[in-house]
């Protein structure tokens, strides 16, 4: 399977999908699991490269804390530490003792 195909069923398997238009053009998407209830992750906050620093992410951020606002958490994992200074600026704190941890397949 092609990558586009699988970032298209994670897209539409995922619970929330936020994106900001110019025009036609994409310039970002937010993408966001849920259990329903008590917990949501943001996993993406993506924005394309032409639209970087104009505040499409800030954006972004801000319409997925309203969406979730009455949830218990809603959590963010920057892939890269250089990408946590954007969650703090919306909010977001490094959790207590916390560690990210994954496996990684590719196929």
């Amino acid at each position: 399977m092609n990558t586009n195909n699988r970032v298209y069923r994670a897209l539409i398997g995922s619970s929330t999908v936020i994106s900001a238009w110019d025009g036609n053009q994409l310039a970002g998407l937010a993408r966001v699991i849920d259990d329903g209830e008590m917990l949501a992750y943001m996993h993406w906050v993506l924005v394309n490269l032409k639209y970087q620093g104009m505040h499409v992410g800030s954006g972004l951020a801000e319409r997925v804390k309203e969406r979730y606002a009455g949830y218990m958490f809603l959590e963010a994992m920057p892939e890269e530490s250089k990408n946590a200074p954007f969650y703090q600026r919306h909010g977001f704190t490094l959790m207590e003792d916390g560690r990210a941890m994954q496996i990684v397949t590719r196929s």
